[in-house]
């Protein structure tokens, strides 16, 4: 799932929802901006929360810990036509992965 944010400044990039119990689901995710990302949790309708550090883009995988990376893993499993790999490697810039909607 991918959110952008009214103001442009930010894109988050969300793992599927996992439900504790009953009307309460917790969301994973990176946010992204320009030149950075970090990871983030949605608990319920709460505010999204960023959690540890921020890393630079373009990134290596395999240098992420390993909790960012299951993140990024999980994303990309549960939306194959997500551009956030695409973002982060570089390949694509963050002006251009605001406009793309998919």
């Amino acid at each position: 799932m991918k959110v952008t944010d009214p103001d442009k400044t930010y894109i988050d990039y969300f793992q599927g929802a996992w439900c504790l119990q009953e009307g309460l689901a917790n969301r994973f995710g990176v946010r992204v901006r320009e030149g950075l990302f970090l990871a983030v949790v949605k608990i319920g309708d709460g505010q999204v929360t960023a959690c540890g550090k921020a890393f630079r883009i373009p990134l290596q995988l395999e240098e992420l810990p390993t909790h960012v990376r299951i993140i990024i893993s999980d994303h990309v499993l549960n939306y194959p036509t997500s551009d956030l790999m695409d973002v982060m490697t570089g390949k694509i810039s963050f002006q251009q992965a605001l406009v793309f909607q998919k």
